[in-house]
Formats: C-alpha cells, sequence, structure tokens
C-alpha cells in the first residue's frame, strides 16, 4: 500500500485515507444488512394419533420469530393416502421440499417447509395437515430454525426406502457451503437415536420416528441416517437448507 494511503477498520467499515494531487480524500466502505446469520434450533412439537385421521393439528408451543423457518414432517402408515394441504394459523405458505417417498403398501413420507414465517405468540400458531383419504397412523413432526434464507432456502433433497437395521435418506450432494440438514424417517420397528454427526430433536413415542438435524459448512455429498431396533422396514427423507447470506459493501468517497 503506498505511503500516502492508510487503512483501518472500524466495527463494519473499512476506512481508507490519504493524498493525491495536494487533496486529502476518504474512502469509507460500510456493509449493509448483517453478518452471515447462525443457524439454530428454535423448537418443536409433534402429534401420532393412533387411529386414522383425515386431519392433525399441532401447535408451535413457544414463541414464533419473523423470518424464521418452518419444518413440517408428515408420515402416515399406508400408501394411499395424499396430502391434500399443509397449513397454519399464521397464514405461513408450505411448499413440499420434495415428493413423498412411498413404501408400497406399508407407509409413506415427505418433509414441508415454509420461509419468512410471521412472528405469533406463544402457542399462538398452529399447524394442520390434511389427507385424503384419512391415513392410517400420521406422525406430523413440526419444528422452527433461525438463521436460514428467507427468500430461497431449499439447497437440495433425498428420500430412500429399505429394510435394514440403519434407515437412510441416501446421499445428496450441497450447492451452499453453509446448510441445515434436516433428517427425518418413519419406521415399522423403533428408531433409537440419532445418526452420526446429527442431534436428535425428537423420536415420537409410540411410533418411534425421528427428527434430527446437523448444520454443515462445506459444500459436500451428506447423508442423514438412523438406527433402528429390531431391523425392518423404513422411509427416510433428508433436506439441506441455506443459511441466510451476509451483508454487501458499499463504498463512499469524501474529497476536502
Amino acid at each position: 500500500m503506498p505511503s500516502c494511503l492508510r487503512r483501518c477498520k472500524l466495527s463494519t467499515y473499512l476506512i481508507f485515507f490519504g493524498r493525491t494531487l495536494g487533496a486529502c480524500f476518504l474512502v469509507l466502505i460500510g456493509f449493509t444488512g448483517q453478518a452471515q446469520a447462525s443457524i439454530s434450533f428454535v423448537q418443536q412439537n409433534s402429534s401420532n394419533p393412533q387411529t386414522p385421521q383425515t386431519t392433525v393439528t399441532v401447535p408451535f408451543p413457544l414463541a414464533q420469530t419473523s423470518g424464521n423457518l418452518n419444518i413440517v414432517v408428515v408420515g402416515w402408515n399406508d400408501s394411499t393416502a395424499t396430502v391434500a394441504s399443509v397449513n397454519d394459523t399464521s397464514g405461513n405458505i408450505y411448499s413440499p421440499a420434495l415428493i413423498p417417498t412411498v413404501q408400497s403398501g406399508t407407509a409413506s413420507l415427505v418433509i414441508y417447509y415454509a420461509k419468512n414465517i410471521a412472528g405469533a405468540a406463544a402457542g399462538a400458531n398452529s399447524v394442520t395437515v390434511t389427507f385424503a383419504p384419512a391415513a392410517n397412523f400420521p406422525d406430523i413432526r413440526i419444528a422452527e430454525y433461525s438463521g436460514l434464507d428467507p427468500v430461497n432456502p431449499l439447497d437440495v433433497a433425498a428420500g430412500a426406502l429399505g429394510s435394514a437395521a440403519t434407515s437412510s435418506s441416501g446421499a445428496v450432494t450441497t450447492t451452499n457451503a453453509n446448510d441445515l440438514l434436516v433428517g427425518a424417517n418413519l419406521v415399522q420397528t423403533l428408531t433409537t437415536g440419532p445418526g452420526s454427526g446429527y442431534t436428535n430433536r425428537v423420536i415420537t413415542s409410540p411410533d418411534g420416528d425421528i427428527l434430527e438435524d446437523r448444520v454443515v459448512t462445506t459444500t459436500g455429498s451428506y447423508t442423514a441416517t438412523a438406527p433402528v431396533s429390531p431391523s425392518g422396514q423404513w422411509i427416510m427423507q433428508m433436506v439441506a437448507f441455506r443459511a441466510a447470506a451476509g451483508g454487501v459493501g458499499v463504498a463512499t468517497t469524501i474529497t476536502t
């Protein structure tokens, strides 16, 4: 850097100052917006009625923060019912992260999400899943996360089925370095814990189905897994969501 030019960093600003052709100048570069948001789990809840249902409603027990991301895991124990709608009290819009994974004659599983949600008081927002026709033994898990992209959070997703002692979503290759990985299964036996690197958020009772998550900071190939006991049939899905982006720089020059 030329001796006439000096630079210092002050909070979220870079300041350049110096002299050229007898004039003093100051360049102030300010960074708008916030730094890379930290991805955080906020809350979860679940419901798994033991009779066929056309609707299942699950409340968020804590207050919800505007701009966060809602996850709804919808599982049911047949391959004929379909999800007619996923709605909530706050009017958030839910989309499937991928198509349902269906185990013929046995079970189905699909993950929905709502981006940039509206704020709500504790217990004021409830998710309602509607099936057509009635779904057998539905298992609904909901969760809220902060720090995700409010505009385009969905990165990649995968789903798989099988019969073994470990349920697995199959691998995805992320396109974004900072991602939240959300995995969920529907099993015919019991899930005994989260997969390696994942945190268990809930294993439903008595169904034994998991919702787990993991935060990653590099692109790569990732799989959600969870052990089941005894070995048996399972479906598993995993969705990767992008973290919220950081700010951009704006330069201002002052010459005297």
